[in-house]
C-alpha cells in the first residue's frame, strides 16, 4: 500500500515538473495569437492581416492581461471589441472563451 502511495505521489511531483516547465511564455502566446489572427483575416481582407503581421504584437501585448499560476499560465486579450481566454499549458493554448 505504500509502495503504490509512495509511486503516486512521485508521478503527480513529475507531472507538476513537467507541467512548471513547458508553460508557454508570453512571447509564445502573442506569436500564437498574432499567426491564428491573421490566417482568419486573410481570408477576409488581405490588407488587414498585413496590419496584423506589422503591428500585432504592439496591439497584442497592450491588450494582454497574463496570470502566472507557477504550472499553468491564463492569458486574456481583448481585440476588436472581443474578449479571449486562453489556459497555456504543456506548450498549447486551451481556450476557454473566444
Amino acid at each position: 500500500m505504500k509502495k503504490w502511495i509512495a509511486i503516486s505521489g512521485v508521478l503527480i511531483i513529475a507531472l507538476l515538473v513537467i507541467m512548471f516547465i513547458t508553460k508557454p511564455s508570453e512571447e509564445k502566446y502573442n506569436a500564437w495569437l498574432i499567426e491564428n489572427i491573421s490566417t482568419r483575416l486573410d481570408e477576409q481582407s488581405p490588407m488587414a492581416a498585413m496590419g496584423i503581421s506589422l503591428f500585432g504584437e504592439q496591439i497584442i501585448e497592450s491588450n494582454t492581461v497574463v496570470e502566472d499560476y507557477m504550472i499553468f499560465n491564463t492569458f486574456e486579450t481583448k481585440f476588436q471589441e472581443r474578449e479571449m481566454k486562453f489556459i497555456g499549458v504543456f506548450n498549447m493554448f486551451i481556450p476557454l472563451s473566444v
